[in-house]
């Protein structure tokens, strides 16, 4: 699948996208004849932005004006572009800066295959897909943490299976080009957290009054558990869900050798302590 995909992905590339002109060795002017040399660069530069004019690649309108799958095939190459248009500087949090158990936690309870699959988990769809049968109801949704980015960051939460499936082809594209960490990083500054909180340095100050490097295991916990349901789980709202749910966090980070199954039973015994509470 793998193979197929970045076939597709490259046809696209060499068809579509707009690469950068000048590619190569570029003329350097002769500083010592710089005046005797001025007119024939005006020259040349005249002459390239007519070659440039008659480019196939420079007669393309605007992404924003391409047929949608195309353009969003365009935005998931440059998702990190996306990102950006939804955050500030001063919200994002570098994944360095985080304490390690809080990118550990996300993973843990949301995709713990996420270091191993291309983006998409056919063992976790395959799953979600028997637990939705079992329950005569969508009660799964199978999706890696690269899912969850796209679908947040370029389309809607509308539950249709031809959503998904683009869901599926874009996150393909985000892992053919962007390292895994980068894809975290990523996810933990766009996802939402509940109570107005998108990404986690917001959810840190909003929920424990802290900034994220100073996050503890139980807060990381507790953060990493919300997205599954931030309005039902937010613990302004509903502490003894959110505790079950943290606590669900401890035992799937200790079940992946992340932390010790005493750290874990230490920690859900710990209350959860909220901001001005």
């Amino acid at each position: 699948m793998k193979k197929f995909s970045l076939l597709l992905i490259f046809l696209l590339i060499f068809l579509f996208f707009p690469f950068p002109k000048n590619v190569g060795p570029q003329e350097r002017p002769d500083l010592e004849n710089m005046t005797v040399n001025m007119s024939s660069m005006a020259s040349k530069i005249e002459t390239k932005l007519a070659v440039d004019k008659l480019s196939p690649l420079s007669l393309l309108p605007d992404p924003s004006s391409w047929p949608r799958p195309l353009y969003l095939v365009w935005r998931a190459a440059y998702i990190d572009t996306a990102v950006r248009e939804r955050t500030s500087d001063k919200d994002w949090a570098k994944l360095k800066d985080l304490p390690a158990t809080m990118p550990q936690a996300i993973v843990a309870i949301e995709d713990h295959r996420f270091y191993e699959h291309d983006g998409v988990d056919v063992d976790g769809v395959l799953r979600a897909i028997l637990a939705n049968i079992q329950a005569d109801r969508i009660v799964q949704g199978g999706s890696t943490l690269t899912q969850q980015l796209v679908k947040n960051t370029l389309l809607s939460q509308e539950q249709t299976f031809e959503r998904k499936v683009l869901e599926i082809m874009l996150a393909l594209i985000v892992e053919s080009r962007y390292e895994k960490d980068d894809i975290l990083e990523m996810y933990l500054n766009t996802t939402y957290f509940g109570a107005g909180a998108y990404g986690v340095k917001s959810a840190a100050s909003v929920y424990f009054g802290k900034t994220t490097d100073a996050l503890v295991l139980a807060e990381c916990a507790v953060l990493a558990g919300l997205p599954n349901a931030p309005s039902a789980l937010n613990p302004f709202e509903n502490l003894d869900a959110c505790k079950t749910r943290r606590n669900s966090v401890l035992k799937a980070m200790a079940k992946r050798g992340m932390i010790s199954n005493a750290l874990a039973e230490e920690t859900s015994a710990m209350p959860i302590l909220l901001n001005n509470k």
